[in-house]
Parts: C-alpha cells; sequence; structure tokens
C-alpha cells in the first residue's frame, strides 16, 4: 500500500468514528486484496499514534479512546506537559504518571476526569518515539557501579552503564553514552554505553562537543557528500551562465557581518526614468544554489537533514560543506556567480509597481561590513575605493526607513528586546557584546523581506507548492491572558476587533515608561511560534498575507527548495506530477525543517549561556547597571549592559520579605514597599558563576564577595577493579545480558511469532519503548488496550 494510500486508511477511521474496526472489517469495506499491506499500513499508523490497536486486535482512533498523541516536556521539578498534536491545552503529567517516558518523547497521554489544581491534566500510557538515543553527562561511581549524571536537569537522576564500556575512566569526566531502551518500557531501567569520552574540567572545546551532541548536530560530512562537493566546478563558465540574464554590468554589492564568509544574497539599485515619476529597481540576488545541489543527491540528503547551518559561538556547522558555503555559491567580491533575483521597481515613497523573478548572473563589486555602511549612515565616508556606492546607499537607507514605517503601520510587531553576541577568536579569547539594530543592519533586513514576502506571493497566486514561514494569529485563550494583563497595567485591547496594528500601538505607547519590557514580554509571550508550512497561513508578527524563506539557500534548506520551485517554474518544469508529489511531501519536509531549527536556536543559546557564564566568571566582583528581565517568586533575572543575564536570588534580599505579586510580576517588601518589577534597572554585583551549569549568581551593589572555595584538590576516584551488583555479587553487564536474552522467553514467545504479532503488551498501563531489535526480526510498537471503551 503506497503512502496515499496510508492517508486513505486513516480518512476512513476519520468518516467512520463510530466503533474500532477489526481488520477484516477493514479489507472488505476498503476492497483491498492484499491483508499483509494493510495489516503493515495499520501499524506504521498505531507506531505514529494516530490509531490505537485494543485488546481484541481492532483499530480506532485515540481521541474516541479519551487518548491523546503529543510532546512531552518535563520540568526540573519532575513533572511535565504534553503539547498535544491538536489545538488543546498543554496536558499536565504529574510525576508519578509519566511511566518511564523521559523529556522530549511523543508519546500517547489518557485524559482524566478530575482536573489537577484547575489544570487538564492526564498520564502517559504509551511512548510512540524516543528522544534520546545518546545522553551527555558525568561519570561517577557508588557502591560498585558506574554511573551518568546526565547535564540535563529535565532528564532521570542517573544512569547506569555497561562497565565493558567503562574501561578506567575516571570519575568526573565528561562522557556521551548511549541509551539502551529495554524492550517494553516500565519492564527495567535503561542502561547506558560508553559511546565517547568528552575530557574532564571546564573546556570550551569539551562543552562545545557536548553541545553537538545533546542536539543531535552534525560536525561532519560523511564522504559520499565530500566527495560530490568536491566534484562542484570552483568557477562559472560560459556554458553555465548561458539563457541567464545578463547583470554583471549592474552595481552589486554584499552588506554582512565583519566576520561573515558565505556571502548568499546581494543587492543593487538601478534609477528607472527621470523626474517625478522616475522609479527604483533594487536588485536582490541569492545564491542558486539550487543549480549546484540536485534534489535526491547525496548534498542534498545531508542538507536536509541538517536543515539549517548552526552559528555556535566560536563555531559554525554549515548545512554545506565549505567548497559551497564559502566557495561557489558564496557571492565573494569580484566573481561571477550564479543567482535568483528578484528586481522590484518601486517608487521612492517604496510603493511596489512591479516585480520579475529571474535567473540571473551577477558580479560583485564590494563587499561592504555593517559597521562600514552604519558609519556611513552616521556621516563617515565609506571605506577607500568603494566611494562610487556612496550615491545608491544613501538612496537605499531612505527607501529602506521608508519600507519599514509602511510596515510598522500595518501591524508589524517590532519588540525592544537585546539581542547578545559571543565572539570566540582563534587564540580563545572572549568577547560578550550587545547587537542593537541600526540603520545598516535595518536596509538589509528590509529589503530580504520584501524579496520573501514578493516571492511568497508569487508562488501562491500561481498555485505553485512552496514551504512558507507562517506565525498564526494567537489563541483566544492567550489574548484573554493578555488583555487583563494589560488593563492591571492601564492598557486596553478589545478582542473581538484586536489586529496586530492595535499590538504595535500598544507596544508603542509604552516605548518610553518604566513598563516598557513588562509590556514587551507580555505581548511576546502571547504570540505562536513562527514555523514552516506547506500551506499559506500568514505573518501575524510581520503583519504579511504572504511570506516564506528565499534569500539564505546556503543555511536554510526551506530556502533551497523554495529555489528548486522557482527554477522549474521559470524553466516550465514544473508539471502536474511535480506540483502533487511536491505537495505530498511538504507537509513533511515542513514539520522536519522546523523541528531542526528550533534544535539549532536551542544549542546555540545552550553555548551562549556557557560562555556568558564564562565571561561572567572571569568580571567576579564587579558592579553593572542592569535591567530586571524576569521576577519569580525565588528571585529576579537581571540583564546587564552586554546582554548576560544572572540571578537575584530573594536571599540575597534579606533587608526585609519578598512578596510575589504574579499579576504585577513583581516582588514587594512587605514592610519597605521595595519593588524590585520588571523593566526596573539596579546596581549589581556579579558574585559567582559556574559556566558548566550555565548558572549567574548576583547580589545588590551593597553585597560583600563571597571567598572562593579554595579546596585541596583531590585525585579522582578511580573504577573499581570489578563493577558488580553487590546484592547478587553478579556484575550489571551480565544482569543486562541475561534480561535482553532472557525477556522473549519469558514472554513465552517465540521469534517469528513477534513477527506477526509484535509488541503486544500485558496492560494498557504499560507504554510501549522503541526496541533494540536482534538482527533480522522486524519490530513494532503496538498498543494493546483492555476496556478503551470506557470514558
Amino acid at each position: 500500500m503506497s503512502e496515499l494510500d496510508r492517508e486513505r486508511l486513516y480518512a476512513f477511521f476519520q468518516q467512520h468514528p463510530e466503533k474500532p474496526w477489526h481488520l477484516q472489517d477493514l479489507q472488505k469495506r476498503l476492497k483491498l486484496s492484499d491483508r499483509a499491506d494493510l495489516r503493515r499500513e495499520l501499524g506504521a499508523l498505531v507506531e505514529e499514534g494516530r490509531l490505537v490497536r485494543t485488546r481484541r486486535r481492532s483499530y480506532g482512533l485515540p481521541q474516541e479512546m479519551n487518548l491523546r498523541p503529543g510532546r512531552l516536556q518535563v520540568t526540573a521539578g519532575g513533572y511535565g506537559f504534553v503539547i498535544l498534536d491538536s489545538e488543546e491545552k498543554d496536558l499536565f503529567i504529574p510525576a508519578e504518571s509519566l511511566n518511564g517516558a523521559w523529556d522530549g518523547d511523543r508519546v500517547l497521554a489518557r485524559l482524566n476526569p478530575e482536573r489537577e489544581n484547575g489544570r487538564l491534566s492526564g498520564e502517559v500510557v504509551r511512548i510512540l518515539e524516543r528522544k534520546h538515543n545518546r545522553v551527555v553527562g558525568t561519570l561517577e561511581y557508588a557502591r560498585g557501579y558506574a554511573i551518568l549524571r546526565p547535564d540535563s536537569p529535565r532528564l532521570r537522576e542517573r544512569i547506569l552503564l555497561l562497565p565493558e564500556s567503562v574501561g578506567q575512566v575516571e570519575a568526573g569526566t565528561r562522557i556521551v553514552a548511549k541509551i539502551v531502551w529495554p524492550e517494553v518500557s516500565g519492564e527495567k531501567d535503561p542502561f547506558g554505553e560508553v559511546e565517547e569520552v568528552l575530557g574532564a574540567g571546564d573546556d570550551a572545546e569539551v562543552e562545545t562537543r557536548a553541545v553537538i551532541v545533546k542536539f543531535d548536530l552534525k560536525d561532519a560530512f560523511d564522504p559520499d557528500t565530500l566527495a560530490e562537493a568536491r566534484a562542484v566546478p570552483s568557477t562559472v563558465s560560459e556554458e553555465m551562465m548561458r539563457g541567464r540574464l545578463d547583470l554583471r554590468e549592474v552595481n552589486t554589492f554584499t552588506i554582512d557581518g565583519a566576520d561573515a564568509k558565505d556571502f548568499d544574497d546581494a543587492i543593487s539599485l538601478e534609477r528607472l526614468g527621470k523626474g517625478k515619476n522616475a522609479l527604483l529597481r533594487v536588485g536582490v540576488h541569492i545564491a542558486d544554489v539550487s543549480y549546484y545541489v540536485a534534489e535526491g543527491t547525496s548534498l542534498d540528503q545531508e542538507a536536509k537533514a541538517r536543515a539549517t547551518s548552526v552559528y555556535l559561538p566560536g563555531r559554525v556547522l554549515p548545512m554545506l560543506p565549505e567548497a559551497l558555503s564559502n566557495g561557489i555559491c558564496s557571492l565573494v567580491e569580484g566573481e561571477p556567480r550564479l543567482t535568483l533575483s528578484v528586481l522590484v521597481d518601486l517608487t521612492k515613497d517604496g510603493e511596489v509597481k512591479a516585480m520579475q523573478v529571474a535567473e540571473t548572473v551577477i558580479v560583485s563589486n564590494a563587499r561592504l561590513t555593517y559597521d562600514e555602511v552604519q558609519a556611513f549612515a552616521d556621516g563617515e565616508k565609506l571605506p577607500k575605493g568603494r566611494g562610487k556606492l556612496s550615491r545608491d546607499l544613501t538612496q537605499l537607507l531612505k527607501l529602506t526607513q521608508k519600507l519599514r514605517a509602511a510596515r510598522m503601520a500595518a501591524g508589524a510587531l517590532d519588540f525592544d528586546f537585546t539581542e547578545t553576541k559571543v565572539d570566540v577568536d582563534p587564540e580563545g579569547e572572549l568577547k560578550v557584546m550587545p547587537v542593537r539594530p541600526n540603520a545598516a543592519r535595518q536596509l538589509i533586513e528590509e529589503l530580504m523581506l520584501l524579496a520573501n514576502r514578493l516571492v511568497a506571493e508569487y508562488l501562491s497566486k500561481r498555485d505553485l507548492p512552496a514551504l512558507y514561514r507562517v506565525h498564526e494569529d494567537p489563541s483566544e485563550a492567550k489574548m484573554q491572558a493578555l488583555q487583563a494583563s494589560l488593563a492591571r497595567l492601564g492598557y486596553t485591547l478589545d478582542l473581538e476587533h484586536a489586529t496586530p496594528q492595535d499590538l504595535q500601538a500598544i507596544v508603542r505607547a509604552a516605548s518610553s515608561k518604566p513598563e516598557s519590557q513588562l509590556v514587551n514580554t507580555l505581548l511576546l509571550r502571547s504570540l505562536k511560534q513562527a514555523r514552516y508550512s506547506a500551506d499559506n497561513l500568514g505573518h501575524f508578527g510581520l503583519a504579511f498575507e504572504h511570506y516564506l524563506h528565499f534569500t539564505s539557500p546556503i543555511r536554510r534548506y526551506p530556502d533551497l527548495v523554495v529555489h528548486r520551485v522557482l527554477r522549474a517554474a521559470l524553466q516550465n518544469r514544473l508539471s502536474p506530477t511535480l506540483k502533487e508529489r511536491l505537495k505530498s511531501d511538504f507537509p513533511a519536509l515542513a514539520q522536519h525543517t522546523s523541528e531542526r531549527e528550533r534544535l539549532a536556536e536551542e544549542a546555540e543559546r545552550d553555548l551562549t549561556r556557557y560562555y556568558q557564564a564564562k565571561w561572567a566568571k572571569e568580571h567576579r566582583g564587579e558592579v553593572f547597571n542592569g535591567l530586571i528581565t524576569g521576577v519569580t517568586n525565588f528571585g529576579v533575572f537581571v540583564a546587564l549592559p552586554n546582554g548576560v543575564e544572572g540571578l537575584l536570588h530573594v536571599s540575597q534580599l534579606d533587608d526585609d520579605y519578598y512578596m510575589y505579586i504574579e499579576e504585577q510580576m513583581m516582588l514587594l517588601g512587605k514592610t519597605s514597599k521595595r519593588k524590585f518589577r520588571l523593566g526596573g534597572r539596579l546596581d549589581v554585583r556579579i558574585l559567582s558563576a559556574n559556566p558548566t551549569v550555565r548558572q549567574i549568581d548576583l547580589g545588590l551593589s551593597s553585597a560583600e564577595l563571597p571567598d572562593e572555595e579554595e579546596a585541596d584538590e583531590v585525585r579522582p576516584e578511580r573504577p573499581p577493579k570489578r563493577l558488580r551488583n553487590p546484592l547478587t555479587d553478579r556484575s550489571p553487564e551480565d544482569e543486562v545480558r541475561e534480561r535482553v536474552e532472557g525477556r522473549r522467553h519469558r514472554r513465552g514467545r517465540r521469534p517469528e511469532e513477534e513477527r506477526e504479532a509484535p509488541g503486544e503488551s500485558a496492560s494498557a498501563e504499560t507504554p510501549t519503548a522503541p526496541a533494540q531489535a536482534p538482527s533480522g526480526v522486524r519490530k513494532r510498537r503496538v498498543l494493546v488496550f483492555g476496556d478503551v471503551y470506557k470514558k
């Protein structure tokens, strides 16, 4: 049965939800001849959590059985929330109801009839997919066992390691362990096998490698991908340029950061006509990566798996090998390059009169940096040899500010938050600095937004498949909560007629007031997360009806996909069959690229916090004037002028008893009435910092600096000569081996029977998990329920 047939099968259950269906009944109703294919597709739908198999071997929809699939998020406190696939609210899961599920697992949860403290609650009844196959942590020894203590506080406290994989690694060493999951979750705890020894102590290289592993990133390309990259021409030939619009004589240049190496966008400006009706032709030229990376090649498969380049402090993990990303695809100065260009004719006030998308060839005449362009905007001259760009830059600076003003007037949200950049030079010197918007960055931002919007509109109006960048409207519940919070601050929001313009008006109204930071935070928390989608759902935050990513195909896979569609359309190769295939493929691709993007962002934030703590450790004892960016019942978070954030714990506030007022996000002194409120400023001293746990402790400027602990150096504990179970006097590896080999016999099932009816469990209460299947045995996870029809 094909993938399309699977969707047809699932659609049958949606159209006939009145009861669970047995295999033979489905075969008759759907008029299918091959029962084996039907069984296989039903099993796949069960694995995906879209169907449930009952004890009586019938199949039905989870929601009809009071079950919901979703992604589990576990807190440091041990309890969790299931982020449901449906639009329902998140499901609270008490710690005792996790049933072996870990943070990040896809699970099937049963809703409880009673609410937990007013919240919708439930319990995990099945694990659909495990997130963690490898875990990073610190090696410890206790009572004859080798133990991994994971870095993440969201994971279980300790994981038993197979001694034969540990060897003579010393305690305190950071390691990577492969997790060996039991065949049936809940039967026994998982074990870990040491896969990689990272090192000991606070070391930046160790920490970087740990982050790469923790977030499932790739730091090396396989030989086939590198071989394909080496085979790509290093220069553009006349043959490659044939049939393209030749723009090599148009004055074109790039603007990027000073440390940028991959230049995937260039801009140009031409003047059309004279007088009041003269138009400006802005060219946004993007590297034509799709010319070199064909669909289905090793280069393409690797780029798809990565989905994005990852910019870690001190290191870049590119989506494409450097031969492409920094070579033939990079719009370096003075070299002909193949591009896809968006040519936009605008009035001097920024009104779009016409646009064209074309396959082009360009030559960049200059490589400018943001700092150089900003200095020019502030009245300085351009660097020597760049003076010929002065007129174009002057015109573009004026034009892009008008485009920005029009976007703000349309309701685009512009939050006033400072971004923190970490620079690590080759010698290891660390710099942490704020990155604030300026005219130079806004010039590029507005032109890229313009190109992305126009390409999205171009594809949408022609009903061509695309991966859109969407930002859906806030939920009704979030908006109601926002309305109540803003009302306490004196701001009115009419929910019946609320538009992006109304939210932007509130941001502007609060911009010069003490509560500005609080208002920005409240608005940001009310919004959904932007993502990729095969459907054009609009972009709420940008106030665009059409939007996608087109301008960075070197570092984002969705942009590369959009380029392929555009080139196929321009060359009249987009047949009905190809269109249908792309439309069928894009929903799953949108989900994959969204997930990889979030992982990359989390990894970047995590390592950035490490370096911020490292910087804070170097500046221990210094006093800074900071901005309160968060208020909790245990203290306030304060951002220093360079963006580094630390915690001023309530234990440091010993002049009064402080009450937490959640509605106003404020700590209030019971007697003194002193207020620590979001958006307020205060002088703080860095007391201590622990880079490994990303922790920075602050005190008030008057606080005394605590003495550093001066402990004698202790020799690391060595592993015992024999790791064993002190109760049975048998080694853990013997116990694990016996458990794996004996489990099937204890269940009384032969291997050949498992192929026919795999994954059954004895109880609906015991979730199942991915198995470590013996070679040649096909495993599948199937949920079996008892009295599943009672609600």
